[in-house]
């Protein structure tokens, strides 16, 4: 009795510093049954273009003279996953999400916020762990939110649970100082 109260009390003590959700293999399987079906087909990624990430009513600048329009924060919507990450001239942040799990709504909005503060040197991408379940599989998720940081298409830096603007905006910049050196 006292080995098991010796376990089991660092690993609670760690599950309440590290805000997120998480889910066992059979609810993340049930989920999974409900967005695969015999009539509806996997998505195509090869069939889909990026032309939904661009907005043409928003000027977002980039310094580049005839650079694309694109949304700050966006949907992920079946994409060839390469293409969305590698995106040049500023930094991507993939953010996993799921429609069940508190922390997404505030993590979401920290996000939302910090795109829009950055001016477009930022780009969201949300992506729905439970519609996108073999992607979060390859990504290895195993916490929502997940936010996974690229520049240039290149993974950087992954970060679990949930933060504040502040905490994001040193996070993103110690990451992308530290990666220069």
């Amino acid at each position: 009795m006292k080995h098991t109260l010796l376990i089991t009390l660092p690993l609670c003590a760690s599950a309440l510093l590290l805000p997120g959700c998480r889910d066992s293999d059979a609810e993340r399987a049930e989920r999974a049954a409900q967005f695969t079906t015999a009539t509806k087909p996997a998505p195509n990624p090869q069939r889909e273009s990026l032309e939904s990430l661009v907005r043409k009513d928003l000027h977002i600048p980039t310094g580049l003279p005839g650079a694309p329009k694109y949304e700050l924060y966006s949907e992920y919507k079946g994409e060839d996953i390469r293409q969305v990450t590698g995106v040049s001239g500023r930094s991507l942040l993939l953010f996993f999400t799921a429609p069940w799990c508190r922390y997404s709504d505030s993590m979401r909005r920290t996000l939302k916020t910090l795109a829009e503060e950055e001016m477009g040197n930022i780009q969201v991408v949300e992506v729905n762990a439970d519609a996108f379940p073999v992607l979060a599989e390859e990504f290895a998720l195993t916490k929502v939110p997940t936010t996974i940081l690229y520049t240039e298409g290149v993974k950087l830096r992954t970060l679990e649970g949930s933060k504040g603007v502040d905490d994001m905006r040193s996070f993103i910049r110690n990451v992308l100082t530290n990666s220069n050196n």
